[in-house]
């Protein structure tokens, strides 16, 4: 990996991370705060299923809005390297957002009620910067567009 391709890793990880961590807070509270279509509940067969399939989709829904601009930036930023940095990003922000919750008064409170939900989410957030930056490489290299701002 050359000098320049590091350095633009190194600088641009913690602020991509940062940025992502955000988005992520402002996006997720966003989409769970939106209320369900009064038809939501008839293609279902039971209230708990819609609701968990609602809860879940919202969720993904916002984590993905969240990984798409940073996924971009990547690719534009470091080009060939674009996964690494969406993993390192991914890092970053699951970190910053799990951290709290490891504490001895929240976490058997999040272990003890829904330990799937807290596990796929965080592999969520781990993966869909990468998996975003990776299918972007691939779109822009069969296009024949430049897939990066530097050289």
């Amino acid at each position: 990996m050359e000098r320049s391709v590091r350095l633009r890793l190194v600088l641009a990880a913690p602020v991509l991370g940062a940025i992502y961590y955000y988005l992520l807070l402002f996006l997720i509270g966003w989409t769970s705060a939106s209320l369900w279509p009064s038809w939501w509940f008839g293609i279902f067969p039971n209230r708990h299923i819609a609701v968990v399939t609602w809860t879940v989709g919202s969720h993904t829904i916002g984590v993905f809005s969240a990984a798409i601009p940073i996924a971009v930036a990547a690719v534009l930023i470091v080009r060939e390297q674009a996964t690494l940095l969406g993993i390192i990003v991914g890092v970053i922000a699951t970190t910053l957002g799990v951290l709290p919750s490891l504490s001895p008064d929240i976490w058997p409170l999040v272990w003890n009620n829904h330990p799937i939900y807290f596990i796929t989410d965080q592999i969520k957030l781990l993966l869909a910067v990468p998996v975003a930056a990776w299918i972007i490489r691939k779109l822009l290299s069969q296009s024949g567009l430049p897939t990066a701002a530097f050289r």
